[in-house]
């Protein structure tokens, strides 16, 4: 949050936004099938006109099923950044945006290879898409959706859809 207002001090910035919420999330391909919640925030920082972001991402997809019981943590954590472009400047129904997260997950010590045993936490970047879209509600507060596609090249590799909602402020 503090590199994005370092940003909107040095450039000529429209708005700063930060919005929180939460959803659910399944994997396409990789470990677990079943959904399950996600806790999701992210901050950006829009130029003139608002036809451009810069986001800075966080989010958290508890996973509960189909993974082994020594994993420890089963939690997918990222954080990340991506560009978007405004329905303003596109005139579609919402806006998209494209970057890429940073993952971390548990796994053996060794992973992929051998098997050392215990765990680490290995971490791997990957690319990702959205589609979002917020609508006004008082003031400087408004409410907000977005659908996330993830790529987590880990063995197996994962695709992960996210469907979050939540409240966000826009100044």
């Amino acid at each position: 949050m503090l590199g994005l207002l370092l940003a909107a001090a040095s450039a000529p910035a429209q708005h700063v936004s930060g919005w929180f919420g939460g959803g659910i999330g399944s994997f396409f391909t990789g470990s677990a099938h079943d959904p399950n919640g996600h806790k999701f925030t992210a901050e950006s920082v829009s130029f003139p006109r608002d036809h451009f972001r810069v986001r800075y991402i966080q989010g958290s997809l508890e996973r509960s099923k189909d993974l082994p019981s020594d994993t420890g943590d089963n939690d997918m954590d990222y954080f990340g950044f991506d560009a978007v472009v405004s329905r303003k400047a596109t005139g579609w129904p919402v806006d998209i945006a494209a970057g890429v997260s940073r993952f971390e997950e548990a796994y053996h010590d060794g992973y992929p290879d051998q098997d050392r045993g215990g765990s680490v936490f290995v971490h791997r970047w990957g690319p990702h898409v959205s589609a979002l879209r917020s609508f006004p509600i008082w003031r400087f507060f408004e409410v907000w959706a977005e659908s996330d596609l993830n790529y987590i090249p880990y063995r197996p590799r994962q695709l992960v859809v996210l469907l979050n909602a939540g409240i966000g402020a826009h100044f």
